[in-house]
């Protein structure tokens, strides 16, 4: 029997009442910035913040020159997933935005041999629509379902002005989470 080279991740944002999160199917042969990627399509984030991993006591991002002072962050491009099964890791943290701090449990629901074919990283399932970039964390986000659901909100007209058009926090936009997982995929295929 061959070690598994695919894992199931469930990904729920931590501090809202209902959570939003995702499942979905990543191989083992990426790396920590490929999952980074991998969560910002699945939420439909924009990429625009620092972000890390907190790994069985290790950070994992785009390390600095200078980590001033810090705890040292490893370099997310040179670690794969396979660390993940390897050290029977099942669970880690995600945060993005370290302004609004958006925190992500990741779970390993599931190690598996990729079937032969199969085109990974893929969406299988999610719910609740995600914040905005930049609404201001979970206090801001709070405020920011009041005004938008309150048309005599003083700052509801602002926000939809700023937003675009009405958050429904059911649409999650599953056929963009849906496109974005499979130009991953697609960028992760060999070059003929």
């Amino acid at each position: 029997m061959t070690a598994p080279d695919a894992a199931r991740l469930r990904i729920t944002l931590l501090d809202l009442e209902p959570a939003p999160w995702r499942e979905v199917d990543v191989p083992l042969s990426m790396t920590f910035k490929g999952l980074h990627d991998a969560i910002q399509a699945a939420f439909l984030w924009f990429d625009c913040h620092l972000w890390e991993f907190d790994v069985d006591g290790r950070r994992y991002g785009l390390p600095h020159d200078d980590d001033f002072g810090f705890e040292k962050v490893y370099n997310a491009n040179a670690t794969r997933l396979t660390k993940l099964r390897d050290s029977g890791i099942t669970e880690f943290l995600y945060t993005y935005d370290m302004g609004d701090n958006w925190e992500h449990h990741v779970e390993v629901i599931e190690l598996f041999e990729m079937p032969a074919g199969a085109r990974l990283p893929v969406f299988i399932d999610g719910k609740w629509r995600t914040p905005p970039e930049d609404v201001g964390g979970a206090p801001g986000f709070e405020m920011f379902l009041d005004a938008m659901a309150d048309p005599a909100h003083d700052e509801h007209e602002n926000l939809l002005e700023w937003y675009g058009k009405p958050f429904d926090q059911h649409d999650i936009e599953q056929d963009i989470v849906k496109i974005q997982m499979s130009r991953l995929a697609n960028m992760r295929r060999p070059k003929k």
